[in-house]
Order: structure tokens, then C-alpha cells, then sequence
């Protein structure tokens, strides 16, 4: 327990030590009470970590400007807590955000004693040297506000020294230094559009611009379009100082933009409406940003203060001049008690000369723009400020202008020796890829040529195929032609002769015992010689090459109808001129076979055949009631494999329809050519 007893007191007393050592700066104190107030929360974290301790800092920064106190308070724990774990560059950070509280309640030499003691805790490393920076900044705007320019100046080209000295190429930290300057600048001077320094460091704003659009660095960019838009501003462009304010604002939704950072934009928006004497939006504008901070707060940050002194403004522009008056007076005594020398106070008794002048407050109107002066003319001295650090400045600009030029060339040199290089990779990638393209259409053409060589082929092969069969079809004609003329002129003349030397003998000798006998024989000679002729005749059917297909088949179907129970009707539509004898002749061949399966296989009782003419086709169906065909005797027997082998010689097409027990329909389609029109009739014969 006396350990522990020890330890605590240890701590008080280094906790003292340190508050004393803090405030000792300018020779300024805050209360014992203040002080153990502030700290006797942090003495009790005994497990924090440095984690912890950034979060708490990162905490208090989004207070800094809405919620001063509270972030006081949370800075000087995160401090405490820094320091008991020997993380100096926590402590820096930790007494760089007490400066920023410090100077957002006007207490300047406070700020400047934690910024000066924070400078002595920046470790020796890469955040150190970030902290150091920042803290260099925040120096030089404590001594802007102090009125102390010179000192101001200093300390921001002391930052930029430090970025040169370490070669920090850190965009984020350049964008910060080079952002103060011209921030610096275009408060300074009043000549801006001619001025070589703003020039100059406008230079390294736009590269800076540039590099963060690569990168796609939404939170630098969303700073640089800030000062960008205030020195469009500045030199009454407001088109352009509207659309970078506007694109910042936007950029600002994604990153969670500060509200200090967020009212400076919606201000500067609201000058350039009254810049362009249009206060109706500025108004809006003005209100906008005032809302961004507590309403109550006791003492209004520089951002309200600026905001009340435009809003009077633009009241006047309206001539509503009472209610400029009634906003401006508080708002300007709030920024002479913060000693705001600067612009806000000259604007502030502009505004209120302006107004009491419109009332016939003349007397007032007077002491305010006696005031006005006084203040310009205590600005213009800043330009003796500007004769000191003229040469300095030149020389700083120059050199970096040459360093910036060095870099551009080498850059110059590294985007051509790039271009070179894409350019050799183009058109390599391009001789391949028409290297390619040409290999695909050979490789195409190629297999078209394939492809049209297998169709010849194919083609040449089916005309062999009909020129085959038309060959075997003719031979078995001719075949059968000679022996229909054999049968007809040798036996059916030998039967004949027969035959009537039987008749003679049978009138000279005949008796009662053989007469019957002779009959018979007689007879059997007169079927033999009908069955003979009718061999022949269907062998080589005279009528077919004399009448054509449609006779010869009509003739046909009456003999089977005569010589069978089935019976067969005939039917012919349209005539019949297209087909070659040899044509005819094998439609009549198929017919036939079709017919005789009818009489062998299918039991049929009636059967119908027809031929149909339609234009450049020649249809033939043969169909019957019988008992139809199996699948597989559809594609197997062989009288059906003759049938097809004949309708492919003319380059037919056939269908076959069967259904067991219900019949078979064939159907035949023939392509003729006709020389003449011919008359369609319609034909039907019951054989």
C-alpha cells in the first residue's frame, strides 16, 4: 500500500512539474483547481496504450471547433497518458491541439507557449518530423493573429525548410506547407493577381493538384481546391471560386470534412455572391456555415464572427440597414476583443459606416470610417514587411522554381522515353494482332475451301451415284426391252404357230374321244400366248412409249383391277410434259413395284394411285387399306431399296407413311421442267 501510496503522489507531482513547465512560456498560469480538474481523470489510466491514446487525440480534434471545452479536457488527458508511456510525439500532438483550442478562444500567448513546448517532444523520426511541421505552421498563425507578420512568415518558410532540409516528398505534408503560404499571401498583399510570389507558389498548387487527381487523394485535393477557391476569390473570378468551393464541399461529405474547413468554404461562396452584388444567396451561404458551430457558444470562433460582419454586408446591399447594424456591432466588438486587425475588423467598420451613413447617423458613420482607415492603412505597412523579406523570398522561389524545372524536365524526358515506349509497344502489339487477323482469315479461307472441295466432292460423288443407277436402270430396260421382244416375237410366235397347227388338226381328225382333250389343250395355248403378251407388255409397255405415263399407268391399274379383288383407283391431276421417255419409264417401273407390294404383302382391299403436276414438281402417291409395315421393313426389304434407288436416280425425294392395320401411304416427289404453261385438269378413273 506505501508503494502504491508513493506512485500516486510521484505522478501528481510530475503532473504539476509538467502544468508549470506548460504555462511558464509568456509567464501566463491557469489555477491549481483548473489544472487538477483537468488531469485527475488521466492519472488513473494504469493500462492505457499508445493506441489508446491516438484515438483519444483523434477524439478531441473533431471538438476542437464546435466544442472547445470538452476538447481541452480530452487533450490533456490524452497528454497525461502520452507521457506515461514515454511517447513524446503523443505529448506533441497532444499540446499542438491546445494551441488550436487556445487560439479559438483568443487566448494567443498560451497557444504560442504549448506550441513552443511542443516543439521539444517531436521525436526523431518520420511523425516527428510531420509534428514538427504542423507545429511550425501553427506558430505562424498564432503570430497572424498577434498582428506579428514577420513572425509569421518565419515560422511557415521555417516549415518549408524543414520538408527541403529531409527531402519530404509527402504530398499530404507539401499540400499543407504550400497551402499556408498562399493562404499567407493572399491575406498580405493587395495586388494578387500580379504578385510573383503567389504566382510561384500557385505553380506548385497546381502540381500538387495534379498528383493528387493521380493518386485519387480525396482529403489533399479537398485542401487545395479550399485555397484554390479563396484565390479565385481574391481576384474576383467567383465562377471559378464557386465551382472549387462547391467541389471541396463535395469531396468533404465522403472524408468527413472539418467544420472549420467547411464554413471557411461556404464563406468564401457567400463573397462571391456579394462580390457580385447578389446577397440573397450570401445570405444563405452565411447561415449555413454559422450552423455548423453551437449557437450558444459563449465565445464565437473567428468563422461566426467573419460570418455576422458578411451578413451585415449583404443586409446593407438590401438596405436593410438597421438589421446590418444590429448583426455587424456585436460581431465587430467579439473581433476587437480578439485583437482581429486584419480584414475582419476593416470590414467590420465598412459595413457599419455604410449603414450608419444610410440612417443619418452621421457622427457614427464618421468614427467608423476614421476607424476603417486607421486599419488600412496600418495594412499597407505590411509592405514594408514585404521589402525585408523581398530578396529572400525571390531567392527561396527561384530555387525551387529551378528544382521544379529540373524535376519537370526529368519528368519531360521520362514521359517521351515512355511515349517512345508505348508507341514501340503499339506497334509491335499491332503488327501481331494484324499478323493474327490475317492468319484467321487464311486459316477461314482455307477451310471455306476445305469445306466447298468435301461439298464438290460430296456432290461429285452423288452425280456418280445417279449416273450409276440411271446406268443400271437403263441397262435393266434394255434388258428387259430384248426380252420382251424375244418372248413376244420368238415365243409368242412359236405359240401362236402352235396353236393354229392344233386348230387345223383338230378340224380335220376330230373324234367323239379326243375332242375334249384338244379343247384343253387349245385352250391352255390361248392363256399361255394372254400371259405371254402380258409379260411382254409389261416388260416393255408399247402404250407407255406411245401415250406417255399417264395412259400407261391408268392401263395398268385396270389390268390389276381386272386380274385381282383389289380395287384400285387412278387419279391424275394437271398434264404430264416435263419427263424424258427414260423418266417416264422408271416413275412407271416404281409405280409397278409399289402396286405389286400392295397385291403380295399388304391384304389391302382398295388402293388409290396418283400423279399430280404442279408447275416444276411431279407428285405421286400410292395408298392402301392393307395392314401396313413394320419400322424396320420400311428401310430392310428389298423392293423398297429398288424403289428408292430409282426415285434417287431423279433426284427424288420419298416419304413413307405406315400404321399397322390401318394401311400405307407412299408419296413421291419428282422435280421436272416445263417449256409451256399446262393446263391443270382433274382426271379419275375407278379401274
Amino acid at each position: 500500500m506505501g508503494n502504491l501510496s508513493n506512485l500516486f503522489h510521484g505522478k501528481i507531482r510530475r503532473t504539476l512539474l509538467f502544468v508549470l513547465l506548460l504555462l511558464t512560456g509568456n509567464g501566463l498560469s491557469l489555477s491549481a483547481q483548473t489544472v487538477t480538474d483537468q488531469l485527475s481523470r488521466s492519472v488513473t489510466h494504469s493500462g492505457t496504450s499508445i493506441k489508446h491514446v491516438d484515438s483519444l487525440l483523434k477524439l478531441a480534434g473533431t471538438k476542437k471547433d464546435t466544442a472547445t471545452s470538452n476538447a481541452v479536457r480530452l487533450y490533456y488527458m490524452g497528454m497525461e497518458d502520452a507521457r506515461m508511456l514515454k511517447y513524446n510525439n503523443g505529448v506533441a500532438h497532444a499540446l499542438a491541439g491546445l494551441a488550436l483550442c487556445y487560439n479559438n478562444n483568443n487566448e494567443k500567448d498560451k497557444a504560442l507557449s504549448c506550441e513552443r513546448l511542443a516543439l521539444h517532444y517531436c521525436e526523431d523520426n518520420q511523425e516527428g518530423l510531420e509534428m514538427r511541421v504542423n507545429i511550425y505552421l501553427f506558430m505562424s498563425q498564432s503570430f497572424y493573429y498577434k498582428g506579428k507578420y514577420d513572425s509569421s512568415a518565419y515560422y511557415r518558410y521555417a516549415a518549408l525548410d524543414l520538408l527541403e532540409a529531409n527531402k519530404v516528398t509527402d504530398r499530404r505534408m507539401q499540400t499543407r506547407v504550400y497551402c499556408s503560404l498562399l493562404d499567407f499571401w493572399l491575406n498580405i498583399n493587395e495586388n494578387i493577381q500580379n504578385d510573383s510570389h503567389i504566382q510561384q507558389i500557385m505553380g506548385h498548387i497546381d502540381n500538387l493538384i495534379d498528383s493528387a487527381n493521380i493518386k485519387k487523394d480525396t482529403t489533399a485535393l479537398m485542401m487545395l481546391y479550399y485555397y484554390k477557391a479563396g484565390y479565385f476569390n481574391n481576384i474576383v473570378q467567383n465562377d471559378s471560386a464557386r465551382y472549387y468551393c462547391a467541389s471541396a464541399i463535395q469531396m468533404g461529405k465522403a472524408t468527413k470534412i472539418s467544420a472549420s474547413m467547411e464554413a471557411g468554404l461556404l464563406i468564401n461562396t457567400a463573397l462571391t455572391y456579394l462580390d457580385d452584388k447578389n446577397p440573397v444567396p450570401a445570405i444563405e451561404y452565411l447561415k449555413k456555415a454559422k450552423a455548423l458551430f453551437p449557437a450558444n457558444n459563449p465565445i464565437p470562433n473567428r468563422h461566426q464572427i467573419f460570418a455576422d460582419i458578411c451578413t451585415g454586408q449583404a443586409f446593407v446591399m438590401q438596405q436593410q440597414y438597421n438589421k446590418a447594424i444590429t448583426v455587424t456591432l456585436p460581431a465587430l466588438n467579439n473581433a476587437e476583443e480578439r485583437h482581429m486587425v486584419h480584414l475582419l475588423v476593416g470590414r467590420g467598420n465598412q459595413v457599419l459606416a455604410d449603414a450608419y451613413e444610410a440612417v443619418g447617423q452621421y457622427k457614427s458613420a464618421a468614427e467608423y470610417r476614421k476607424a476603417y482607415t486607421i486599419i488600412r492603412d496600418s495594412m499597407m505597412k505590411v509592405e514594408k514587411l514585404e521589402l525585408v523579406f523581398n530578396l529572400e523570398m525571390k531567392y527561396r522561389i527561384a530555387d525551387k522554381n529551378k528544382e521544379l524545372a529540373e524535376k519537370q524536365l526529368a519528368i519531360t524526358r521520362n514521359e517521351s522515353r515512355i511515349k517512345t515506349k508505348n508507341m514501340l509497344i503499339i506497334a509491335v502489339s499491332s503488327g501481331l494482332l494484324l499478323i493474327l487477323l490475317i492468319s484467321v482469315l487464311i486459316y477461314r479461307n482455307n477451310l471455306h475451301k476445305q469445306k466447298l472441295q468435301l461439298e464438290k466432292i460430296r456432290n461429285l460423288r452423288q452425280e456418280l451415284q445417279i449416273s450409276n443407277l440411271q446406268a443400271m436402270i437403263a441397262g435393266e430396260e434394255k434388258e428387259r426391252s430384248r426380252i420382251a421382244r424375244d418372248l413376244h416375237d420368238g415365243m409368242g410366235g412359236t405359240l401362236g404357230t402352235i396353236r393354229t397347227r392344233l386348230s387345223a388338226i383338230f378340224r380335220r381328225y376330230t373324234t367323239t374321244d379326243v375332242t375334249e382333250d384338244f379343247k384343253e389343250v387349245l385352250h391352255l395355248l390361248e392363256e399361255a400366248s394372254v400371259e405371254l403378251r402380258k409379260t411382254a407388255h409389261n416388260l416393255m409397255p408399247e402404250i407407255l412409249l406411245q401415250e406417255g405415263l399417264t395412259k400407261a399407268t391408268a392401263l395398268f391399274c385396270e389390268r390389276v383391277r381386272k386380274g385381282h379383288t383389289l380395287e384400285i383407283t387412278f387419279q391424275s391431276i394437271g398434264a404430264h410434259t416435263g419427263l424424258s421417255s427414260a423418266e417416264e419409264l422408271t416413275v412407271y417401273r416404281i409405280i409397278q413395284e409399289l402396286v405389286h407390294n400392295i397385291l403380295k404383302h399388304a391384304n389391302a382391299k382398295h388402293a388409290i394411285v396418283q400423279i399430280a403436276c404442279h408447275e416444276s414438281q411431279l407428285a405421286v402417291t400410292v395408298e392402301d387399306d392393307g395392314n401396313g409395315m413394320l419400322s424396320s421393313a420400311q428401310s430392310d426389304g428389298i423392293g423398297l431399296k429398288t424403289i428408292r434407288e430409282r426415285v434417287n436416280s431423279l433426284n427424288g425425294d420419298l416419304h413413307i407413311e405406315s400404321v399397322p392395320g390401318e394401311g400405307t401411304s407412299v408419296h413421291i416427289e419428282i422435280s421436272i421442267k416445263h417449256n409451256n404453261t399446262a393446263r391443270h385438269a382433274y382426271q379419275t378413273s375407278d379401274c
